[in-house]
């Protein structure tokens, strides 16, 4: 194989694009041409709608996000045929022109409705399916038709092979992350301040300001904030810096280009429960503090960390001090530490890589 489509999505969290690119990174030394298509597009205008919505659905009324989320919970199969009948025009058009060898998709959205355009136009390429939840995968990530499917953890693997699909299909991967995050073969030292990442710890904006509030009334701490593409919780967090609410040591950033260097100097990150991020921070030893997370695809995804004790839960801004300051002070802060050295599941890259490499020719 010498040319790879991947189906993503550029602005709906950055789990997808992260995964995409690292693929596309570790395919780059081995001839392989990329091209990634932002799936959503190819659906039109109603898809580029629902790509821009997603974040301030999901930031400004949940509750909808909820609903949209149990009914493809409920009719799976009616949301892949839509999506089908959106975007096979745009689809058959850029697979034509370009000429795949192979399609992956890192989207749940992009699975069954792409199984059944190959098998409609006759087309004989392999399809792949790269799963980016790691307990409990929407409904929609389920397609008997791709030829293989990539999971995170063996969880979810069991999960699928319950649900009917063949075991040889299925091959547990790890999540790809990007090479720029740097796995350590040591733990993390403490000099002198604990650094606190905050990455959008919840999808409520007061819930958010809270726990910046919150985390910066510890001592000896370092805080900083990444509101990634949340500009509203940005500005926020601006306008209450501005009004002395929010001490002036605390830095507040907006979308980055450099997770790599914050994750690595930061000690604990509360962030809501992305797998991207839970893994980014896996993968540089930081210790995680699940604090929010998106109803129904996110809500599971913290027993990653509790089960593994890479970190704990608290998704009560009221709490956060006194948890903190608690774990701060015991033991169980090297532990951590320690412990998240063992991560697995964040190197997804190779193992995908390695495996479309090796079966180049079938």
């Amino acid at each position: 194989m010498k040319k790879i489509m991947i189906l993503t999505a550029e602005k709906t969290g950055n789990g997808h694009k992260s995964a995409s690119n690292a693929i596309e990174k570790k395919l780059n030394p081995f001839e392989y041409e990329v091209k990634q298509i932002d799936s959503f597009t190819m659906m039109g205008k109603i898809g580029r709608f629902l790509e821009n919505s997603y974040i301030p659905i999901t930031t400004r009324c949940p509750i909808l996000y909820y609903i949209a989320y149990l009914f493809t919970q409920i009719f799976p199969d009616v949301m892949h045929y839509l999506i089908y009948i959106m975007s096979k025009r745009k689809l058959k058009s850029e697979i034509y022109k370009f000429h795949p060898d192979l399609i992956i998709s890192v989207h749940s959205m992009f699975t069954k409705s792409i199984s059944h355009f190959l098998k409609k136009e006759k087309l004989n390429i392999p399809f792949y399916i790269n799963v980016i939840d790691l307990v409990k995968p929407p409904r929609v990530w389920f397609d008997k038709n791709a030829d293989v499917i990539f999971v995170p953890t063996d969880e979810v693997k069991e999960n699928y092979i319950q649900k009917g699909i063949n075991e040889n299909k299925i091959f547990v991967s790890g999540f790809p992350i990007r090479e720029d995050i740097k796995r350590r073969n040591t733990p993390k030292e403490i000099h002198d301040k604990v650094n606190i990442l905050l990455v959008n710890p919840s999808v409520n904006l007061k819930k958010n300001i809270k726990y910046v509030k919150e985390v910066a009334k510890l001592h000896n701490v370092s805080v900083s904030v990444v509101c990634g593409r949340d500009k509203r919780m940005h500005k926020a967090l601006i306008k209450e810096q501005e009004l002395g609410k929010i001490p002036k040591d605390v830095k507040i950033y907006g979308f980055i280009n450099n997770m790599n260097e914050f994750l690595e100097n930061a000690h604990i990150i509360l962030t809501k429960a992305g797998p991207n991020m839970i893994l980014e921070a896996a993968r540089s030893a930081t210790i995680i503090v699940i604090t929010g997370y998106i109803q129904g695809q996110e809500s599971k995804n913290y027993e990653y960390v509790v089960k593994n004790n890479f970190g704990f839960k608290c998704t009560n801004p009221n709490k956060i001090y006194d948890d903190l300051n608690e774990f701060i002070t015991s033991s169980h802060l090297n532990e951590c530490l320690k412990n998240v050295l063992n991560s697995e599941c964040n190197n997804g890259t190779e193992f995908i890589v390695n495996y479309i490499i090796k079966n180049k020719s079938k």
